[in-house]
Protein backbone atom coordinates (compact mmCIF):
# COMPACT_ATOMS: atom_id res chain seq x y z
CA UNK A 1 0.00 0.00 0.00
CA UNK A 2 2.35 2.85 0.93
CA UNK A 3 2.89 6.29 -0.84
CA UNK A 4 6.32 7.15 0.63
CA UNK A 5 8.02 10.42 1.49
CA UNK A 6 11.41 10.31 2.11
CA UNK A 7 12.61 12.52 4.99
CA UNK A 8 16.18 13.34 5.33
CA UNK A 9 16.35 13.07 9.01
CA UNK A 10 15.80 9.34 11.20
CA UNK A 11 14.50 11.34 13.69
CA UNK A 12 11.13 12.09 11.95
CA UNK A 13 11.14 9.07 9.68
CA UNK A 14 8.66 6.16 10.45
CA UNK A 15 11.80 4.31 9.36
CA UNK A 16 15.09 3.91 7.87
CA UNK A 17 15.70 2.43 4.60
CA UNK A 18 19.36 1.35 2.89
CA UNK A 19 19.37 0.56 -1.24
CA UNK A 20 21.43 -2.94 -1.30
CA UNK A 21 23.30 -3.64 -4.59
CA UNK A 22 21.71 -7.12 -5.25
CA UNK A 23 18.22 -8.42 -4.65
CA UNK A 24 19.44 -11.64 -2.57
CA UNK A 25 20.20 -9.49 0.39
CA UNK A 26 16.70 -7.48 0.19
CA UNK A 27 14.15 -7.89 2.78
CA UNK A 28 11.86 -6.59 0.01
CA UNK A 29 11.87 -6.08 -3.56
CA UNK A 30 10.50 -2.78 -4.33
CA UNK A 31 8.47 -1.41 -7.72
CA UNK A 32 7.88 2.26 -7.50
CA UNK A 33 4.53 3.02 -9.54
CA UNK A 34 3.55 6.15 -11.16
CA UNK A 35 -0.49 5.49 -9.92
CA UNK A 36 -1.74 6.20 -6.49
CA UNK A 37 -4.75 3.73 -7.20
CA UNK A 38 -1.94 0.68 -7.83
CA UNK A 39 -0.52 0.89 -4.27
CA UNK A 40 -3.34 -0.03 -2.13
CA UNK A 41 -3.12 -3.16 -0.75
CA UNK A 42 0.64 -4.00 -1.79
CA UNK A 43 3.63 -3.32 0.06
CA UNK A 44 5.95 -3.73 -2.29
CA UNK A 45 4.47 -0.87 -4.75
CA UNK A 46 5.40 2.70 -3.97
CA UNK A 47 4.36 5.72 -4.79
CA UNK A 48 6.47 8.77 -3.84
CA UNK A 49 4.41 12.09 -2.74
CA UNK A 50 6.13 14.92 -2.06
CA UNK A 51 4.32 15.97 1.35
CA UNK A 52 4.61 14.56 3.87
CA UNK A 53 1.26 15.14 5.57
CA UNK A 54 -0.37 12.45 2.86
CA UNK A 55 1.84 9.91 2.84
CA UNK A 56 1.41 7.01 4.73
CA UNK A 57 4.98 6.36 5.21
CA UNK A 58 8.11 8.24 5.88
CA UNK A 59 11.24 6.82 5.24
CA UNK A 60 15.26 8.04 5.96
CA UNK A 61 17.50 6.86 3.37
CA UNK A 62 20.74 5.23 5.37
CA UNK A 63 24.26 4.11 3.41
CA UNK A 64 24.49 0.87 5.65
CA UNK A 65 22.30 -2.50 5.48
CA UNK A 66 23.24 -2.77 9.14
CA UNK A 67 21.51 0.16 10.40
CA UNK A 68 18.60 0.09 8.35
CA UNK A 69 15.11 -1.00 9.84
CA UNK A 70 14.30 -2.46 6.22
CA UNK A 71 16.52 -3.56 3.41
CA UNK A 72 15.37 -2.74 -0.35
CA UNK A 73 15.85 -3.85 -4.08
CA UNK A 74 14.11 -1.94 -6.33
CA UNK A 75 12.75 -4.27 -9.71
CA UNK A 76 11.33 -3.13 -13.19
CA UNK A 77 8.37 -5.17 -12.85
CA UNK A 78 5.38 -5.32 -10.42
CA UNK A 79 5.19 -9.07 -10.75
CA UNK A 80 8.88 -9.73 -9.42
CA UNK A 81 7.96 -7.21 -6.15
CA UNK A 82 7.04 -8.41 -2.62
CA UNK A 83 8.53 -9.68 0.67
CA UNK A 84 11.52 -11.67 0.22
CA UNK A 85 11.20 -13.70 3.21
CA UNK A 86 9.35 -12.46 7.13
CA UNK A 87 10.06 -9.30 8.59
CA UNK A 88 9.08 -7.64 11.96
CA UNK A 89 7.53 -4.37 8.97
CA UNK A 90 5.56 -6.66 6.93
CA UNK A 91 1.97 -5.86 7.64
CA UNK A 92 3.32 -2.35 8.67
CA UNK A 93 4.20 -0.17 6.13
Amino acid sequence: MPTIHVQSSRATADFTVCEVTSRAFADLLVYVTDSRAVVRGNEALWFYVDHRAVADVKICHVDSPSVADLKIFFVHSRALAGWQKAHPLQGHL
